[in-house]
């Protein structure tokens, strides 16, 4: 009877192990799950659509909870690649968005801060969904030099408290426990 006891508690120690460690295993960051861009309707428009996947630090969960907003921010931008000297580099467009949490009606709310549209969501994984998903963005017309001169389109994500006091401003600086931001992605011009 000892050694079924035996068993089980060391069965339960080691279930416990690999659940923390299966667990643990996701790391916090941004990640594409799809991108892709089409041409406009009108000549040297783009159109793009955007899925992204966030995996939050326990500080940015605990943040929202705790009253904090989150700020995201998907930037579009056009870079020229130079063989000898640095890539020239200019934006083009961004589109933020807010993440916060209301606690009296436990809903979060995100709002797009370019068409003011707003969703209320019950789950931050829906609210995550929604926030990583841009379907049918138009850019704005894109230059002429952008055309057969070696550009490419590249579209970088960060998602990052509205606001820090200053002490964390700075530590904000050397640590990526605070804000979230993804590798980017390119894609080359025709």
């Amino acid at each position: 009877m000892s050694k079924v006891i035996g068993g089980r508690w060391l069965l339960g120690v080691f279930l416990c192990f690999w659940l923390s460690t299966a667990a643990s295993g996701v790391t916090p960051g941004i990640s594409f799950r799809g991108f892709a861009v089409t041409e406009g309707e009108s000549p040297r428009t783009l159109v793009t659509q955007v899925q992204l996947d966030y995996q939050l630090t326990q500080y940015l969960r605990d943040g929202l909870l705790n009253g904090m907003t989150l700020e995201n921010a998907v930037t579009f931008g056009l870079e020229w690649h130079q063989t000898w000297w640095w890539n020239t580099q200019r934006h083009l467009a961004s589109v933020k968005s807010e993440l916060k949490y209301h606690p009296l009606t436990k809903q979060y709310q995100l709002v797009r801060l370019d068409t003011g549209e707003d969703w209320s969501f019950s789950t931050l994984i829906a609210a995550l969904e929604q926030m990583g998903h841009l379907e049918d963005y138009p850019l704005p017309a894109l230059p002429q030099n952008a055309y057969g001169n070696d550009a490419s389109l590249v579209v970088g994500v960060r998602l990052s408290p509205k606001t820090l006091h200053l002490p964390l401003k700075i530590q904000a600086l050397f640590s990526d426990r605070y804000a979230l931001e993804s590798e980017g992605v390119m894609w080359p011009i025709p």
